[in-house]
Parts: C-alpha cells; structure tokens; sequence
C-alpha cells in the first residue's frame, strides 16, 4: 500500500508559483518597450481576460455545486473598506478616468478621493479596516470603473451576501467576515504578484496604496505616467524572475 500523503502546504505553493509564473509570463510577452502606455494596457488587458476566464470556468463549477457567486450588480456592501492597487493599475484607470468622465464627474471624483483620504491617511492598516467610506469611483451604487477595476476588485467573490453585509454592519471587523472564494483570490494575487515581478524587474517603481491614494495622487500630477515611463533601460536584465 502507498502510503504517501500528498503535503497541502507544497501543492498551495506550487499553485501559487504556477500563478505567479502566468503572470509574469503575460506581462514579459506583451510588454515590448515602454515607450508608450500601449504595450502594458495590452498585457493587463490579457490578464484580466484570462483572470476572467478562470472565473467563469470557477462560477459554472460552483453554481454546479450549488454554492455559486453571489455577486451581482448594485450589490456593493464591499465598496466601502480598503481597497489596494498597484501603480500600473492606477496608471489604467485613471486613463480611462479622463477619456470617459467629463469635468463635472472628475471634480466630483477628485472631492470623495480626497474627502476619504483626509479619514484614512494617518490610521494604522488596522484602522484603515473599520473606516466605513465608499470608494470614490462609486456612483449610483454601481462602479464607474468595472471594465478597468484591479484585480482586488475581480477577485473578491463571495458566495453569501448576507455575510457580506454583517461583515459591513460589524462594529469590530475581528467580528464577522465574508464569506469569500479562496481559490480565486489567491489566484489573482499571485498571478498580479508575477505581472508586477516582470514590471520591477524592467526598472518600474512600483507602489501600493489605496484607490483614493493613487485617485489623488494622479489627478493632481496628470504628469506622473511620463515620469514612470522613462525610469531605467528597457533592455536591463530583469531583477525578479519567476
């Protein structure tokens, strides 16, 4: 008899290394130089695409277990914590920010980014979780952004939007939590997590903060893509490897 026993943490990281390397590998196909944004709004279209693509082979899957997606439209309990981002996923939206919203909307945009910053910018991560505000691109109880929403957004799926709701109506987070698909969030960060290795290792800075961080950050510097475009040499030899 076998008496082998297949180690769950080892089958986790090889899983997360397997994302990890789809990742970077969409990123290093497609992203040619950086001479324009073009190349990398490619390569994270294509990853979105296929982050979707894992989703919905993952939601026909769940619905055939019946404990499927309960996600949907106007449902926006999660639309009220702590939302991060990396820097080329910023850079995404706020092109599509000012291709699509006219002035009236990003002014209005600009005044809730800045208006849940002044909340949440000298608290503790810890603090930051229990600060109940919505996120600046949401308007009318829907996200101004879906098509180009980060890949926390994608991700973040649960099968019960009653827990979701606790979670938002706790008074300590410690208290309740959603009850989210783990599969796919691990799925998404690490394959984020090898996009952003690819990135780093052609010379990118890149940073995390929040929506209304980057929101701010990049509405009063409309500049700042310039800037990141031109750090280092495409051609350096690339620091983190999958």
């Amino acid at each position: 008899m076998n008496n082998d026993k297949v180690d769950p943490g080892k089958k986790d990281k090889e899983m997360n290394l397997s994302f990890y390397k789809d990742g970077y590998s969409i990123a290093s196909q497609n992203i040619t130089d950086f001479k324009s944004l073009t190349p990398l709004f490619k390569g994270m279209q294509i990853q979105y695409t296929e982050i979707g693509k894992l989703i919905q082979s993952f939601a026909q899957r769940t619905h055939e277990q019946n404990k499927p997606i309960a996600c949907s439209k106007g449902c926006k309990w999660c639309c009220f914590q702590p939302v991060y981002l990396t820097t080329q996923e910023a850079i995404l939206i706020n092109e599509f920010v000012l291709q699509s919203f006219d002035k009236a909307k990003l002014a209005s945009l600009k005044s809730k980014a800045q208006k849940k910053l002044k909340k949440t910018k000298d608290l503790t991560e810890e603090g930051k979780q229990k600060i109940k505000h919505a996120c600046p691109f949401l308007f009318e109880n829907a996200c101004s952004i879906y098509p180009v929403r980060p890949m926390a957004c994608r991700i973040y799926l649960s099968s019960d939007v009653e827990s979701c709701k606790r979670n938002y109506e706790a008074t300590n987070k410690k208290d309740e939590f959603p009850a989210l698909f783990d599969f796919i969030l691990r799925a998404g960060r690490y394959m984020n997590e090898g996009f952003v290795g690819f990135l780093k290792g052609k010379g990118r800075k890149i940073e995390e903060k929040t929506m209304e961080e980057f929101t701010d950050m990049l509405l009063s510097n409309p500049d700042y893509f310039e800037s990141w475009l031109k750090q280092d040499s495409f051609n350096d030899e690339a620091k983190e490897t999958p």
